[in-house]
């Protein structure tokens, strides 16, 4: 999982904590780093703050969507999403719009699994991508690197950041016996391999947040505060904060005192 492993065992030693002074940085095997936190006085704001029950990390203010990892490099974070199905009258993804997260383009694919046509909808009702399979009742085709190539299930990409989604699934089924419904979801680009046709309901899915209060922010000193403009479906764009540096990560920039050997 990216968000999770995306620090060396060296760089956690070295660094004591990522999280605000005084708050924990671990939630069962899960890092929670700044601007996300473990309770309201740890976090940047209501949108950051993790709930850490039973040892496992939710989003209370986004549903309670269970987090899989944070990655701050990418500025990503990875949460558990149904998937959405032939069977169910829900076909709308969750809706981020009043939120700081998007579904990110770059980290995500849309999958279906099982024979039939699906397309993605934006907000207004225009259609955004799609794909097509074909049914066979005995092998599905990938290619080397685990990519559907329309044999039981294909995938596409999202063409912008988007805070929401509805898909129209026609004849989607599957032939497995006991399952006669066919999926399509946004999955986390690294974590496919781990779910695919699985009979999980809930898949890691990568959302973008951003930061747009840039007054509040301060960068450790080796990195460099950088507004990253992103674009979105409708037209518009949002611009957030991003610490920025020309080499690789070291501990967590959001924090004036996070960086190693600082």
């Amino acid at each position: 999982m990216h968000g999770v492993d995306s620090w060396s065992t060296a760089t956690s030693i070295a660094v004591s904590s990522f999280a605000n002074t005084g708050c924990n940085d671990m939630c069962g095997k899960v890092r929670i780093p700044y601007p996300f936190g473990i309770g309201a006085n740890c976090s940047v704001n209501k949108w950051y703050t993790i709930d850490c029950n039973s040892s496992m990390p939710y989003l209370s203010a986004l549903n309670n969507l269970e987090v899989v990892g944070v990655d701050l490099e990418n500025q990503t974070i990875s949460v558990n999403m149904q998937k959405l199905s032939a069977c169910s009258q829900t076909t709308k993804s969750v809706n981020l719009a009043r939120s700081p997260f998007l579904y990110s383009k770059s980290h995500n694919k849309f999958v279906v699994e099982g024979c039939g046509n699906v397309v993605i909808l934006g907000d207004d009702g225009s259609v955004l991508t799609g794909c097509s399979t074909t049914c066979s009742n005995h092998t599905t085709v990938m290619d080397r690197n685990n990519k559907c190539l329309g044999i039981n299930c294909c995938e596409t990409n999202i063409p912008h950041y988007l805070n929401s989604y509805s898909v129209n699934l026609t004849g989607l089924e599957r032939l497995d016996g006991d399952r006669a419904c066919g999926h399509a979801f946004l999955v986390d680009k690294n974590s496919y391999d781990e779910v695919r046709f699985s009979r999980k309901s809930f898949i890691p899915t990568s959302l973008l947040w951003t930061l747009v209060d840039y007054k509040h922010f301060s960068c450790c000193n080796k990195y460099m505060k950088d507004r990253r403009t992103v674009d979105l479906s409708n037209g518009t764009s949002v611009d957030t904060l991003k610490c920025s540096a020309f080499y690789p990560l070291d501990g967590n920039p959001y924090l004036l005192d996070g960086c190693v050997g600082m």
